[in-house]
């Protein structure tokens, strides 16, 4: 259990990368940057476990 908030405290800064990227994609601007980002930083994978999706 604790595990698994360790792994989602990483993946933090992701899911702010994507919320940005979501934000500017809908606003016109350059948006790709942003998503790569969160990519990079985990932030599908911290999406996944907060989805539920993820099962060890």
């Amino acid at each position: 259990m604790m595990g698994n908030k360790a792994n989602l405290g990483g993946g933090i800064i992701g899911l702010v990368f994507l919320a940005l990227g979501v934000f500017k994609f809908i606003s016109g601007d350059g948006w790709m940057v942003w998503i790569l980002l969160g990519f990079l930083f985990g932030g599908f994978g911290a999406l996944r476990q907060l989805l539920g999706s993820d099962k060890p």
